[in-house]
């Protein structure tokens, strides 16, 4: 079995706090970190750095804001992680369980040193838990990012980049035969002879030798001439890798950004399938998009997703929806900050994704964890996954509302880009409790805005009231979410958790805004043309702020306040905005706010139980890592 990783737990790593988090790696596939900028990603990624980068972990050392809260006194960073097809060096018949990684300055080893670095034997027989060194090195991360490139990967500035393992390998392989190695010798020596024959350059090495031995007297040291480059047996020591542009050597200093990962991605591949069953390689890309226009994107997003080399693990942290892949739901991992400030992180397996979806109304019986990926991957586009990378989401029928509403709402001082609200169009009414389902299931807080079709009748009307719902399904609710618009004639109706346009957007615009809407919709033909979406766009820009007088006011502002994420309802009794009362009051709400239904769910992976005797040194009442 090739060497791997199977999960990655970090605590009190920079944003990460004490609570912990654990990053479970895919059978097959891109890991892929995504989420907001300062999640905290990149810390993770440090992570895997500390404890299988190119700097042997027991000289790590931290600095005051590699702890969380930049508060080193008595606070104890670990990184740990399970492996699998690993030997052990000290017993025939185990394999490395675990590594762990810890530094705290509290507790000094009696050198002084903060660090412990330590192994976990399946053997339970195996007393051991210092590191060898081929041990750890079976696992290596080759780590991309602004600050270490393709010409890191590819140098001998360490015993484990990529290159130097793989010439390691050739010079192994080069020197297994006693003939091959005799023959070397040999052509060396002719080689030399060749060299001698040259009467400057034999003049020369006598010369040299001569002189050094005058100077230097009594001394042991003299000078010869270096012939280790010509030596064939150091032939492979002496490769170097190198990009090449129509068939002539270019300089890795030549290559952005976007270029030098996708060589690196394809030197790690064609390392992997020549030696993966026993090295691993954990290739770690920061934001493979950068420098990589949005068709490149796709074509090294495709290749990543289809990437299968034994041994070989890829770490993907993006803001590109291109490196997304929904057929493989379990590799994404969706990474934020909670209200203390801490990184935290959701990722679902298959059968924990499916069962959150059921919970929220999905069909239990025409759904399965099978088949969750490629129903969404089928119907999603860039707009909608590029709300996974939004702090909070707004769901729309169309493209119509997601440009018109952000215009509505920057009007009353919500910009939702500045606070990372993503409204996002999911192409009809029908599509609202799917996404709602899955955004949610992923951790990212969402809100609904959809018509109530109260114009419409007959089929269309059954056809539509069952899409409502199952919005309701979706929210936790039962019954019509549109009914309290409806029997009120509210045009804009703010629920707990989503808000109606009644009958559609266009007749809710004309109802709050009765002549200025329809007035700068005709003069929008002229700008922008016939386009629906267009139009509205153009006309919710041109709105003054005397247009929002009172109740227009008053119903883009509690819209405004549930977009953001705050209470429902109109303004406050004391606020001016509040007079006069609104010709549309609001209805009863069917659905009281209820205690969320879906709290944040714990680790789906704790580690496991130690399964070894009490007398292990490691086992305790604490499970492991």
């Amino acid at each position: 079995m090739a060497p791997r990783i199977e999960t990655l737990t970090v605590r009190n790593l920079r944003s990460v706090g004490d609570s912990k988090v654990t990053l479970r790696f895919p059978e097959s596939g891109a890991l892929v970190l995504l989420g907001e900028n300062n999640a905290g990603k990149s810390n993770v990624t440090r992570a895997l750095d500390i404890i299988f980068g190119d700097i042997w972990p027991g000289n790590k050392k931290l600095d005051e804001h590699d702890f969380h809260g930049r508060d080193s006194d008595g606070l104890e960073v670990e990184v740990s992680a399970q492996v699998s097809g690993v030997p052990c060096g000290y017993c025939r018949d185990g394999e490395v369980r675990s590594f762990k990684w810890t530094f705290d300055p509290q507790d000094l080893a009696p050198d002084g040193n903060p660090t412990k670095y330590r192994f976990a034997c399946s053997n339970r027989f195996c007393d051991r838990s210092f590191v060898k060194g081929e041990m750890r090195s079976a696992l290596s991360a080759a780590v991309l990012d602004a600050n270490r490139r393709l010409d890191y990967q590819l140098s001998y500035a360490s015993k484990v980049t990529m290159l130097s393992k793989l010439m390691h390998r050739f010079h192994e392989r080069l020197l297994e035969s006693p003939m091959r190695k005799q023959r070397l010798a040999e052509i060396f020596a002719d080689l030399r002879d060749e060299f001698n024959e040259v009467p400057e350059f034999a003049a020369f090495q006598k010369l040299l030798a001569d002189t050094a031995e005058d100077f230097g007297q009594n001394l042991p040291y003299r000078l010869d001439v270096d012939f280790s480059a010509y030596d064939p047996s150091n032939f492979f020591r002496s490769l170097r890798i190198h990009p090449k542009l129509s068939g002539e050597v270019r300089s890795f200093d030549e290559l952005g950004t976007g270029q030098s990962q996708v060589l690196a991605l394809a030197f790690a591949y064609a390392f992997a399938k020549a030696y993966g069953k026993s090295e691993g390689t954990i290739l770690v890309i920061d934001e493979p998009e950068s420098n990589l226009h949005p068709l490149a994107q796709q074509w090294l997003a495709s290749r990543l997703n289809g990437l299968s080399a034994p041994g070989l693990q890829v770490v993907v942290t993006t803001h590109s929806p291109h490196f997304v892949d929904l057929t493989r739901p379990e590799n994404l991992v969706m990474v934020s900050k909670g209200d203390d400030g801490a990184t935290r992180v959701v990722q679902r397996s298959r059968v924990e994704l499916h069962a959150a979806l059921v919970e929220r109304g999905a069909d239990a019986v025409r759904s399965t964890p099978d088949t969750i990926g490629q129903f969404y991957a089928a119907a999603a586009t860039s707009e909608i996954v590029s709300g996974l990378f939004a702090r909070r989401c707004v769901l729309v029928e169309g493209l119509t509302e997601a440009l018109a509403l952000p215009e509505l709402l920057r009007s009353r001082g919500l910009d939702v880009l500045r606070e990372g609200i993503a409204v996002v169009p999911v192409e009809g009414i029908g599509n609202i409790a799917k996404w709602y389902r899955l955004f949610t299931a992923l951790g990212i807080p969402c809100f609904c805005i959809f018509d109530s079709d109260s114009d419409k009748g007959g089929r269309d009307a059954n056809d539509l009231l069952a899409k409502r719902h199952d919005i309701s399904a979706a929210l936790g609710r039962e019954g019509d979410p549109a009914a309290p618009a409806v029997e009120s004639g509210d045009p804009l109706y703010v629920g707990d958790g989503y808000a109606v346009l009644n009958p559609n957007f266009e007749g809710a615009m004309r109802a709050l805004f009765p002549a200025k809407w329809s007035e700068l919709d005709e003069l929008a033909v002229a700008s922008v043309g016939v386009s629906k979406p267009l139009r509205a766009r153009y006309t919710a820009k041109r709105l003054l702020p005397e247009d929002y007088a009172v109740t227009p006011g008053l119903k883009v502002d509690a819209l405004a306040r549930a977009t953001r994420g705050g209470e429902r309802g109109e303004a406050t009794p004391d606020d001016p905005r509040s007079e006069p009362t609104s010709p549309w009051p609001p209805a009863a709400d069917p659905w009281p706010p209820v205690a969320d239904p879906w709290p944040p769910v714990a680790d789906p992976w704790p580690p496991v139980a130690d399964p070894r005797p009490s007398t292990d040194p490691w086992a305790s009442d604490e499970p492991p890592f």
